[in-house]
């Protein structure tokens, strides 16, 4: 059985990682719970923002040299497109409102002038007994004096 040990690659490879793995392991996590470490990738962070600050500073510079939109201007134009379909939905909602009312305005003629005629009518009903009054009350008049 230790010959087979020996002669498999793949036992001898998991031996060497597991010793390397138990050895390592320690060693790294003494290493990373110091204080020094941790001042150590502070600094290591703080240059690479400062890194990326500068990259972001020269691209911004050569895409505004190159007059090539950045990302910044590409976002300004789609806020002003947002914008622009806003106002336009404002415009349509609007038309289509007068639109509405317009219709209602010739229904509402068509019912005026509905209402004229009516009234038109009544007041001919209205004078004609006005005129039956009048001579209904002449007729009793010349009942009484005939009397």
């Amino acid at each position: 059985m230790s010959d087979q040990n020996i002669t498999d690659p793949l036992k001898m490879w998991k031996q060497l990682y597991d010793v390397n793995e138990k050895y390592w392991g320690k060693m790294m996590n003494d290493v990373v719970q110091k204080e020094e470490f941790s001042e150590w990738m502070g600094t290591v962070l703080d240059f690479n923002l400062y890194c990326k600050k500068v990259m972001n500073d020269q691209s911004k510079t050569f895409l505004e040299a190159s007059n090539i939109a950045s990302k910044e201007d590409i976002a300004n134009v789609a806020s002003l497109v947002i914008n622009l379909e806003q106002k336009v939905d404002t415009i349509d909602d609007h038309l289509f409102d007068q639109a509405g009312n317009e219709l209602d305005t010739s229904a509402l003629k068509k019912d005026m002038t509905k209402l004229k005629s009516e009234t038109k009518a009544i007041h001919q009903q209205i004078n004609e007994l006005k005129t039956s009054l009048t001579s209904i009350e002449k007729l009793l008049q010349q009942l009484t004096t005939n009397k």
